[in-house]
């Protein structure tokens, strides 16, 4: 427990240093001394600024804790300076000097303003009313700004009755707008954060359609074509119908190049099997004539299959040509099935 020391009088004990417990009892009759030995009430204007800054330096202190910064803590160091000058009400009986104080407390306020503005080159500008609480970092932040503004209220009402309490008013009006600045930029940081984890798990949920996951797909496709002695051209394309990736093994016919190609655009633009579409683009079926409605583009041979998230929605599709069209199929099929 933290002791005082204190003489102890009585004539077999002059002089004597002993330990006293935290608590005094002096301020029972609800008067308090100041650093210059002036008697005040507790409810006085000066004390009631005293305690809203130590109320902001110890909120100031539970930020700290969360996340450890220099900064705050020379905001800290600071905010015990101004204690010390607002708790020495006369400046003729003090042993408290506020010489150069005034001077470096004009140096610590313009250093504020110097990270506020580095803070407002990075963030977009506020428009609008804030709604405090978009993420603990600004909550706490929003609630020492707000503790700050309360102490400058008191602050200047204590400036009527201490000689220093205006030395260090500025740093504090300043503090409030610094804590407010960083508590803007921790929700600019919080949002960046949140949207770009957002997109992430979008694109995870969607299996995005990557160049890295065609070629692993073609790779697969490959592979059961070596084992089926099939010399095969295969090609990937995105949503849209265009393609990602073109795979061409050896000795595969050059038709197969445009054919895979033509396949893929057919069962990404059909969102179905191009074997499926065959079957509806016969005399008397739904999509008779649409080949020639595609620009040569529309191939409705089996190998084409299209390629769907996990959420039913279309990614790109497969093409593949250099077998039979059922063949084709198999191939694209199996693929596209064990890889999505």
């Amino acid at each position: 427990m933290l002791q005082k020391t204190r003489n102890k009088r009585g004539p077999s004990h002059k002089g004597e240093q002993i330990s006293m417990s935290i608590y005094t009892k002096a301020g029972d009759n609800g008067k308090t001394t100041l650093q210059d030995g002036i008697p005040i009430l507790k409810h006085h204007v000066i004390i009631q600024a005293l305690a809203a800054l130590d109320e902001l330096n110890s909120y100031i202190g539970v930020i700290k804790s969360q996340q450890p910064s220099n900064e705050l803590d020379e905001i800290q160091q600071n905010l015990m300076t101004a204690m010390g000058l607002l708790s020495t009400k006369s400046s003729k009986t003090t042993h408290f000097h506020s010489q150069g104080l005034e001077e470096y407390f004009l140096d610590e306020t313009k250093k504020l303003e110097t990270k506020i503005d580095a803070l407002n080159t990075v963030m977009p500008t506020v428009k609008s009313f804030v709604t405090y609480g978009t993420c603990p970092q600004s909550a706490n932040l929003d609630l020492a700004r707000a503790i700050t503004r309360r102490a400058e209220t008191k602050l200047s009402q204590a400036a009527e009755k201490s000689n220093y309490a205006k030395t260090a008013f500025a740093y504090i009006n300043r503090l409030s707008d610094y804590l407010y600045t960083k508590a803007r930029y921790a929700d600019f940081e919080y949002t960046v954060t949140q949207e770009v984890q957002k997109a992430l798990s979008m694109a995870h949920e969607t299996n995005e359609l990557t160049l890295t996951k065609a070629k692993h797909l073609l790779e697969q496709i490959e592979h059961e074509a070596h084992k089926a002695h099939l010399p095969i051209v295969a090609a990937i394309c995105n949503a849209a119908g265009s393609p990602i990736a073109v795979h061409v093994m050896d000795n595969a016919l050059l038709i197969s190049y445009e054919a895979a190609i033509a396949k893929a655009y057919t069962a990404a633009a059909l969102k179905m099997p191009t074997s499926a579409v065959g079957k509806l683009v016969q005399p008397g079926q739904p999509f008779y004539g649409l080949e020639a409605l595609g620009s040569g583009k529309i191939l409705p041979i089996g190998g084409g299959v299209p390629l769907f998230n996990k959420k039913g929605n279309l990614i790109g599709a497969i093409g593949v040509s250099g077998g039979t069209a059922i063949q084709d199929e198999e191939l694209a099929k199996g693929v596209a099935h064990a890889s999505i």
